[in-house]
């Protein structure tokens, strides 16, 4: 049995925040449920996952936390976009998920990562600033993700977000040639027939999402999205249903993959070599995030570049695919 004291900085806080403190690597909702099941004591009572704690208190934790399944973390190489003492905002490589996957196919993961970071920062004791991510990006997306590092500012982050007070702006590359912006308000819903994928339904939840065009090629455009709800898959769904999907994203209507070949007339690989793809995730990438900090009252911009795949196919189309203005006759 593991004996705890509750000091001082720990007085106010719940039993769960607690535990995931002195745990970090154990999921929340396993923390919880030894708490109901009576392994975990305070005072020698019962208690639940959400009771405060009190200065003075004792938590009894009556079975062997090293034979708890653990959160699988690795380090990743982070690159930190924003930093301060309730928020971290780093720039999420594509192909990495946001959380653990549920078979296991992806062992690296964002949130696995960023707990790394902050038990590196700390090293000893319970860990204090807790990575809590507040939105999440698609595997293939690239970008801005966000994590507050207390209780306190995920509560404010998430009331922003519910308020519509966060501004989140993305760039996307889509098929087809956009002349002008437009807002798609186009409600989703869960596509029954295609299991994990989004559809427009008059039955869904409201979603709106503000499009303008960016730079324009022969048969693709570079557009600004900005979603004001936060759907799944809103953005690729939203575009798609104007007839202009990600020009790569395979499940609402785009490539497999971006090919030279599908941009540079005449060109194909050399003899018995496969050409390799330029990109072949999905081309939308979480350029900035505009809020006011906790804490603050100013707001930030907090922005990433795009990565490199991105930057070479744009490269290419303003090389091979240069928009060409069209004449009346």
């Amino acid at each position: 049995m593991k004996v705890l004291s509750v000091d001082h900085g720990w007085s106010g806080v719940s039993l769960d925040e607690f535990l995931a403190a002195h745990w970090p690597r154990i999921a929340k909702g396993r923390l919880r449920d030894l708490v109901r099941a009576g392994s975990i004591l305070v005072d020698g009572l019962p208690a639940q996952p959400a009771d405060k704690l009190r200065e003075g208190q004792i938590v009894m934790v009556e079975v062997d936390m090293s034979s708890v399944k653990e959160l699988a973390v690795q380090p990743l190489p982070l690159e930190v976009l924003y930093e301060d003492e309730h928020l971290v905002a780093v720039n999420k490589p594509a192909g990495i998920p946001v959380e653990p996957s549920r078979w296991g196919e992806h062992p690296l993961h964002l949130g696995g990562a960023l707990l790394a970071w902050a038990e590196k920062r700390q090293q000893e004791g319970p860990l204090q600033q807790r990575p809590r991510g507040l939105h999440r990006l698609d595997l293939g997306t690239s970008g801005v993700m966000l994590y507050a590092l207390s209780l306190q500012a995920e509560r404010y982050y998430r009331e922003l977000f519910a308020a519509r007070l966060i501004e989140k702006t993305y760039h996307a590359l889509v098929l087809g040639e956009v002349a002008s912006g437009v807002t798609i308000d186009a409600a989703l819903a869960p596509d029954r027939a295609r299991g994990g994928l989004m559809r427009i339904s008059k039955h869904g939840k409201t979603a709106q999402t503000e499009v303008q065009p960016l730079e324009r090629f022969r048969g693709y455009t570079l557009l600004e999205a900005r979603p004001r709800t936060g759907r799944t898959h809103q953005i690729r769904v939203h575009l798609a249903s104007i007839g202009h999907p990600l020009a790569v994203d395979p499940r609402y209507g785009g490539a497999e993959a971006m090919l030279l070949s599908h941009l540079k007339s005449g060109y194909r690989p050399k003899k018995g070599q496969v050409e390799k793809p330029l990109m072949q995730r999905l081309t939308l990438h979480a350029s900035a995030v505009r809020m006011v900090p906790f804490g603050g009252n100013t707001e930030i911009e907090i922005c990433a570049e795009h990565p490199k795949d991105f930057r070479v196919v744009l490269a290419k189309l303003r090389r091979w695919r240069p928009y060409q203005q069209r004449r009346e006759n």
